[in-house]
């Protein structure tokens, strides 16, 4: 069915308003109240409590596999943690400056502060065999999946009556 045909017919001649442009500088307008709001830059004033790192989630028939980038860490900041099948991984990266910084210009885009993220497993892993390596500002973690019984595969006989 045609659109024009819902239209009544005495609105059909009658033209649609040009579209219109957004007032200029509105977008701008907003980015100052939200900047006023947060105190500068968004994502730097959001760095400063919490932020979360990229993490990447690869599933075979073996095992399950996340990497998470963590640059800027060492080993003792990052704990990682398994509870009734969700794996947890969290940690804090800190801010270190001297007050040698604050005397001249100082402007950082990286994330500080504390993180945590949470991945729901979605298989039984051997909890025996985790393995967490934490290379080149990189953690990998392995969780080699337990090995289950296919499901069981019942023959049932065709009868004629």
């Amino acid at each position: 069915m045609a659109n024009h045909v819902l239209v009544p017919r005495g609105l059909r001649r009658i033209p649609l308003p040009a579209r219109r442009q957004p007032v200029p500088g509105l977008f701008a307008d907003f980015d100052r109240v939200f900047d006023a709001f947060w105190g500068g830059d968004a994502p730097a004033v959001r760095g400063k409590a919490s932020w979360a790192p990229p993490l990447d989630y690869a599933e075979t028939e073996e095992e399950i596999r996340l990497s998470v980038e963590l640059p800027g860490l060492e080993e003792k900041d990052i704990r990682v943690s398994l509870e009734e099948g969700v794996l947890t991984i969290e940690g804090e990266r800190v801010d270190e400056h001297s007050e040698d910084d604050e005397k001249g210009f100082r402007h950082v885009e990286s994330f500080r502060g504390s993180f945590r993220r949470t991945v729901r497993l979605g298989a039984e892993v051997d909890e025996e065999g985790i393995r967490a390596v934490y290379k080149s500002g990189v953690l990998t973690i392995t969780l080699p999946k337990l090995a289950q019984a296919g499901p069981e595969v019942r023959s049932i006989p065709v009868s004629t009556s």
